[in-house]
């Protein structure tokens, strides 16, 4: 599985449920952009970078982790740094 070895969050203010893209960079070597953080009704949950198709409308993803704990960590990973740049805001 490839490394995650940095997440940038940049916040997003008065944006409905959208509280910030994520850019994450994996074995120093490629950086994913537009991940994005939304606020559901369960709580914070990432959103994998997409494309909207112009035949039907619907979304696709451009990028997304393959197996359920490269999702979970990907996932963990981005959220993790939110909450510590929350944290020290609040600070």
């Amino acid at each position: 599985m490839a490394e995650i070895t940095e997440v940038r969050i940049y916040k997003m203010e008065n944006s409905g449920n959208l509280r910030a893209y994520a850019t994450v960079t994996l074995d120093n070597s490629f950086a994913v952009h537009g991940l994005k953080v939304l606020e559901g009704e369960k709580g914070l949950w990432v959103s994998m970078p997409a494309t909207r198709s112009k035949k039907t409308g619907e979304f696709k993803d451009v990028f997304h982790p393959i197996s359920p704990e490269a999702r979970e960590g990907l996932i963990n990973a981005v959220l993790e740094k939110y909450n510590e740049e929350e944290q020290g805001e609040a600070s």
